[in-house]
């Protein structure tokens, strides 16, 4: 098995599989531009699922997003409708003849896809950093030195498999000026008097409701930072979490607001807006970070070394067992060392290769 680096060439059309959850398409992010910096003459097309693919379209540094359908192959009522959907979705993607696939998430579904798509070159994690065999998919292997990297950097190596060579790390996503003025129009009629505004998430998807901080903790919290720190507190959600939302806001005394409906663009033109984002190891925490917003980060069983927001500004607590460990006094008292930072240095600096690992960061037991 060949895992020595290779150059691209100019010619090349690249392929990225990067399919499914917002956090994990955010974080490959950075190995995409590192990739386009070191060769802007290649022409690169992203393979991903619904549930992320507006984050990427109309990026200034993808030529072409490439819709995999997963609800219809998840639908699928028979067999021979799901062997002819796999089938389409291969024709579909050899025809662009790409020259390298890049697995960047590692299960046998995206190595497959890999396969699928006629690339003679397919690079992707080694045996013991992969899951579900993917390997067996690919014939350039990407071997980190050790499996407890932040996906980040893990990212990175991958795209450093093909000679894209790089120090910082450049998160790219580009906002529209019709979602800056929705953010901002939205922000003014809930929040008049301008004050410091933080975003609070307590939802997560059903499979991983482990991840949650308790609602009653939430609400706790908002009601602190409405009355102690002066905050204009959004509790924002997403697909089936409204209920969820709504109850954090009655049980802070009405303290807290709920935010409409949102887009995940329209989520990410809030919180480029917002003091600070409180929530556990999801989709939108990572969003935040992306977009540069001072996170708090609530982690229980899930390792941070892995998962956790890159740069100084932010703060992770973490209790081994459960997040509901981690109470609201002192989920408070790091969010008010956060907002008490001025403005002006809240702006997160461009990040090195260096910093993947977050400089605050709590033990809960």
């Amino acid at each position: 098995m060949d895992d020595r680096t290779r150059r691209l060439e100019d010619h090349d059309h690249v392929l990225l599989i990067r399919l499914g959850a917002v956090g994990d398409v955010l974080r490959t992010l950075p190995a995409l531009h590192l990739i386009r910096a070191s060769y802007p003459a290649v022409r690169v097309a992203w393979l991903v699922e619904d549930l992320s693919r507006d984050l990427l379209l109309g990026h200034p540094e993808i030529d072409e997003v490439l819709r995999f359908p997963r609800r219809e192959l998840r639908d699928a009522a028979h067999p021979r409708i799901l062997a002819g959907l796999l089938a389409s979705v291969a024709r579909d993607l050899r025809r662009r003849r790409f020259d390298v696939a890049l697995d960047f998430q590692g299960s046998i579904k995206s190595g497959l896809l890999a396969l699928l798509s006629g690339a003679p070159r397919r690079v992707g994690l080694s045996p013991g950093h992969s899951r579900e065999l993917s390997w067996l998919f690919t014939n350039e292997w990407v071997r980190p030195r050790e499996r407890r990297l932040n996906r980040v950097e893990r990212n990175l190596l991958i795209a450093e498999a093909i000679g894209a060579r790089g120090d910082t790390i450049e998160m790219i996503l580009p906002e529209r000026p019709d979602e800056g003025r929705a953010a901002e129009d939205l922000l003014r009629s809930l929040n008049p008097r301008g004050l410091p505004v933080v975003v609070l998430s307590p939802g997560t998807s059903r499979r991983q409701r482990h991840k949650r901080w308790p609602a009653e903790h939430f609400s706790r919290l908002a009601g602190r930072l409405a009355s102690d720190a002066g905050a204009l507190v959004l509790v924002v959600w997403g697909p089936g979490e409204e209920e969820l939302a709504r109850s954090v806001a009655a049980s802070s005394g009405g303290r807290a607001e709920v935010a409409p409906p949102t887009s995940l663009r329209l989520l990410a033109s809030i919180l480029r807006r917002a003091a600070l984002f409180v929530g556990a190891d999801t989709g939108p925490m990572h969003l935040a970070w992306s977009v540069g917003c001072p996170v708090l980060a609530l982690f229980g069983p899930t390792d941070p070394r892995l998962n956790a927001p890159l740069g100084g500004l932010h703060v992770v607590l973490r209790s081994g067992r459960r997040t509901s460990s981690i109470t609201p006094d002192v989920a408070y008292e790091s969010a008010r060392r956060i907002l008490a930072i001025p403005a002006a240095d809240r702006q997160t600096p461009r990040l090195l290769r260096s910093s993947l690992a977050p400089r605050a960061a709590v033990a809960v037991r």
